[in-house]
């Protein structure tokens, strides 16, 4: 092992040892910095040895003082200075040796990407400027394809060289900074400027006279790869950041201008310069790249070469009806042509006949109108500004036909052309066409409208005064007979399953609209139909009082019979009677306390609570009679007019306590009853007819009283007989000073409800019962007058005793 790949060695530990302790004073911990070489440091190290002065506090002059004291040459701190204040967005560089000898060629590119100064983001019109601002497009070198044939070898290069076959041998070599490798048992090698394939065969010369006879006679084979990249120094001037650049020996132009951010807002991206040897290398247009994806101007760079970005000599810009908008560079021999092809071309509405261009002069703007005939010879000046126009929205040989024909839509307008032509590309006409008369809509020369008569018949007949000749825009109308009559339909309502409107056709009898409707229900009477007509327009007068005409029908059970000859006209509408006495099979439920709960199909119409009772076989001995009520569903009528009363009541009470106010949305009504004196006299006023759906509900008996509304602590306390009112809102601790405690009433637990009365002065509380409930409604709370109302009323008064004053002096 030489001693340089002994320095790198230690240096590359005492770096490790640095990161794992995140300080900058274990870099120079070695006694001895006397051997260290600064270039031979990668960027990464750089970047890290930088971090860690930065998070430890350390200046770098108090880094050099500490490695000049541990003998490292002042020459060498200089060049470490120099690489530490260089822009890590200008460093690509950095790779590795596997350890079975085989390159692994690697660079920290991804972290110079995210490291890269991108400033603002770049918001320009100037063609070509996106590709510098995306992270996505680099151009970064490929580092795992293999080794270039035609990469040239320069100092600091590392290659790994193999032989295998009889004898085997892996060796890595670093050319020095005379341009040779020592190749062990074998010599020195000059390999400075050779490409791999040259110095692949130069190495294969020298091992095979020497150590390796093999390689001579082809029993062994031979293979050099880079292992290890060097870095190299290029200069950028005349882009957004100018300046020195050490990148990649197999970096590229592209990489390079990706890394300076492209050219500045006044570079020109047509005529860059590769200066190599102080001599023009290549002149690279990257509109080559932007346009056709051609990469031949992508060459590789070489230490010390410079990019050159001169300023624009000729840009302009194109606007409005092509794929590509912006600003463009053109170079003096490109004609409006070639920037039509940078734009992409027209859009597919643009107007391609002529092209507006804003010129400048040396004093104001001029405008220019190009034909198309001079975009081929057009040469623009730098400045010019294109505007691409956008068709207009009309068309030149149009003609439209709509209504009774097959095909309507728009077609082409030809010189000549007649109706009868127009009707007959439209596929001609349909069934039910009008042909009596028809519409031609034409427009007029100022461009209103005129409406053109002609009979469709005499026109396909090609009678001359019918069949006109058409212009550009004419729209043809043809009515169709369905649309000057109103629509057939006739009704069926009743007791019929399907009922309607149905489409009328002619020889519709009553039985067909009665299949047609599904058929009569089981509560139809067939014996009773009805049918009403509309009145014969001729025997109408202005004092007849008639509505309509009234039949009746009398048929058999089965309408098989007269209804079989009764023959329908449109918008009769026929009725069909239910049976006289027909009730469909009906129920009512009772539940809680009772021997059986459930419903019961009512036996009769007028069934009452007591016969449902004695059916559910009497009550339970915990029933609690006095608590019984009835749940009576309301039908939508009654949901409305039950709304309706609750909002005036809850107005003229002026209270909020919601306990007090049923509940709107409620879809029944709570019907208290006394059950006790129901079961005593069955049948008496009491004794509630039931309704179909209706439900009967006997609770168990509770003896809780529940206090709420405004007291200081709503609960329940069990029921005592010697309790009033009173005792219980005093156990519910008092009422608030918001009650309205002439208002208290009572709740039962069978909705009844009973409220405070007033005699004189007196109150007299409602009686209280096991499982009722004491409400206290609650104030309406009042809201007191502003600072503004306030103000006013006491200006008012005093402007009022204002007044009166002058008055009073006026009498004296």
């Amino acid at each position: 092992m030489n001693i340089k790949k002994m320095i790198r060695v230690t240096l590359l530990c005492s770096f490790l040892l640095g990161l794992n302790f995140a300080r900058a004073q274990d870099l120079l911990k070695g006694n001895d910095l006397s051997q260290v070489k600064a270039e031979q440091l990668s960027d990464a190290d750089i970047a890290k040895f930088t971090q860690q002065l930065k998070s430890s506090g350390v200046t770098i002059e108090q880094a050099e003082q500490i490695a000049l004291s541990k003998g490292m040459p002042a020459a060498e701190i200089a060049k470490l200075r120099q690489r530490i204040q260089m822009p890590t967005s200008a460093v690509v560089a950095g790779n590795s040796v596997s350890n079975n000898g085989s390159a692994d060629r690697s660079t920290n590119s991804s972290e110079f990407l995210t490291k890269r100064e991108d400033g603002k983001p770049i918001d320009s019109k100037i063609f070509g400027a996106e590709l510098f601002s995306s992270a996505s497009l680099s151009f970064e070198p490929n580092l795992k394809i293999a080794t270039p044939m035609n990469y040239e070898l320069g100092i600091d290069d590392q290659i790994q060289v193999s032989v295998y076959g009889v004898q085997e041998t892996n060796i890595e070599l670093t050319i020095s900074t005379e341009g040779i490798a020592s190749i062990p048992n074998v010599g020195q090698v000059k390999l400075l400027g050779l490409t791999i394939e040259a110095a692949t065969e130069r190495i294969k010369q020298a091992m095979g006279n020497t150590a390796y006879p093999t390689l001579r006679t082809g029993s062994s084979k031979l293979s050099v790869n880079l292992s290890r990249i060097r870095s190299i120094k290029v200069t950028i001037i005349g882009s957004n950041r100018p300046g020195n650049y050490t990148l990649s020996s197999l970096a590229t132009v592209f990489n390079a201008l990706y890394m300076c951010g492209g050219p500045s807002e006044f570079g020109s991206y047509r005529e860059i310069e590769l200066i190599r040897n102080n001599k023009p290398e290549r002149k690279i247009d990257l509109y080559k790249f932007l346009i056709n994806g051609d990469q031949n101007d992508n060459v590789r760079l070489r230490d010390n070469d410079v990019i050159r970005i001169p300023v624009y000599k000729k840009r302009v810009e194109i606007k409005g009806q092509v794929k590509r908008q912006g600003i463009f560079e053109l170079l003096s021999n490109e004609t409006f042509a070639d920037l039509l092809q940078y734009s992409s071309g027209f859009t597919d509405t643009a107007y391609k006949a002529a092209v507006k261009v804003v010129q400048l002069t040396d004093r104001e703007r001029s405008v220019k109108d190009m034909d198309a005939i001079s975009y081929l010879s057009y040469i623009p000046h730098s400045g010019d500004i294109f505007t691409v126009s956008k068709l207009l929205s009309r068309f030149s040989n149009r003609v439209s036909i709509s209504g009774a024909v097959f095909r309507g839509g728009f077609f082409e307008f030809t010189e000549g052309m007649t109706i009868a032509d127009l009707i007959r590309r439209a596929d001609g006409l349909k069934e039910e066409a009008y042909t009596v008369r028809a519409q031609v809509i034409r427009l007029k020369d100022d461009f209103t409208k005129e409406i053109l008569s002609f009979d469709v018949r005499g026109a396909l007949n090609n009678d001359v005064g019918q069949n006109l000749k058409l212009k550009r825009e004419d729209e043809i109308i043809i009515t169709s007979v369905l649309d000057l009559r109103d629509e057939y339909k006739i009704s069926i309502q009743g007791e019929i399953r399907g009922p309607g409107e149905y489409t009328y056709a002619d020889s519709l009898s009553l039985k067909d609209l009665v299949i047609l409707a599904g058929g009569l229900t089981d509560a139809a009477q067939p014996k009773k139909i009805e049918i009403a007509r509309l009145l014969k327009r001729d025997t109408l007068t202005a004092e007849d009082e008639r509505a309509s005409e009234i039949f009746e029908i009398k048929n058999g059970e089965d309408l098989s019979v007269a209804s079989q000859n009764v023959q329908l006209r449109p918008f009769d509408i026929v009725t069909i009677r239910r049976k006289p006495g027909y009730v469909a099979l009906q129920s009512v439920s009772v539940g809680g306390q009772v021997q059986y709960p459930g419903p019961y199909v009512m036996s009769r119409r007028s069934e009452k609570v007591s016969d449902l009772v004695r059916r559910a076989g009497g009550f339970t001995p915990e029933a609690y009679l006095a608590g019984g009520y009835l749940k009576r569903y309301l039908s939508e009528m009654d949901k409305s007019l039950k709304k309706d009363k609750i909002n005036k009541i809850q107005t003229n009470l002026k209270d909020t306590t919601n306990s007090m106010l049923i509940d709107i949305d409620k879809a029944f009504d709570q019907i208290p009853l006394d059950l006790d004196w129901i079961m005593s006299h069955p049948g008496g006023t009491e004794d509630l007819v039931l309704k179909p759906g209706d439900e009967l509900y006997i609770p168990k008996f509770d003896a809780q009283v529940r206090i709420s509304g405004s007291v200081l602590s709503p609960t329940q306390i069990p029921y005592n007989r010697q309790y009033n009112v009173k005792d219980y809102l005093s156990a519910a601790g008092g009422t608030s000073d918001y009650a309205r405690k002439g208002k208290i009433f009572v709740l039962y637990p069978n909705g009844r409800a009973a409220s405070t009365k007033h005699i004189f002065l007196f109150r007299s509380y409602p009686k209280v019962m096991p499982g009722a409930e004491v409400i206290v409604p609650k104030k309406r709370e009042r809201k007191g007058l502003s600072v503004g109302e306030t103000i006013g009323i006491t200006s008012g008064i005093a402007s009022l005793a204002g007044v009166v004053i002058a008055i009073l002096n006026i009498s004296k």
